[in-house]
């Protein structure tokens, strides 16, 4: 496989990714994977971060913004890129390990800003405990989608490295 035809197969993903926002429901979504996924495709830092909360920002201006909550929906996801990259150690544990902490992370963080906003719940256990359901749909998509793409860069790398010995 030639670099260009790497390239395009990564474009294609970030676009199956943005359209997925649309066409799946919202706690089945693959971005949370891709965060989780970047330190496999990429040592650039900046991009580890940025991606995700880009593909997420573009997304919104089509889906609409949704308020107070935004910050530690975008905060979490920066964060979650960051906790990626140092728990990469480029094996399929390293990666499930990743996209556990994740969910974890954003369980925590974007419920404590619902609560926060007082968006209808009373206190801060009932907004995580409510939240289960929907955090449990994030979590088996994160893991599904972050398999997916460990095997298909998987067999990308096969299939690059069997081109160069030719």
């Amino acid at each position: 496989m030639s670099i260009s035809e790497f390239l395009k197969s990564t474009i294609l993903i970030v676009i199956c990714v943005f359209l997925a926002r649309f066409i799946m429901p919202p706690s089945y979504t693959p971005i949370v994977a891709m965060a989780v996924f970047l330190p496999f495709m990429t040592e650039h830092k900046s991009l580890q971060m940025l991606l995700p909360v880009s593909i997420l920002f573009f997304s919104d201006l089509i889906l609409g913004f949704y308020g107070q909550t935004m910050i530690y929906v975008y905060g979490t996801m920066i964060l979650i890129g960051l906790l990626s990259r140092v728990l990469h150690k480029g094996t399929v544990s390293s990666l499930l390990l990743s996209g556990f902490s994740s969910v974890l992370l954003w369980h925590l963080i974007v419920n404590f800003g619902v609560y926060i906003n007082g968006l209808g719940t009373l206190s801060l256990a009932q907004t995580y405990l409510l939240a289960i359901p929907f955090d449990l749909k994030l979590l088996i998509s994160t893991v599904a989608f972050s398999l997916v793409f460990y095997t298909g860069w998987l067999m990308t790398q096969k299939s690059f490295l069997a081109s160069t010995r030719n």
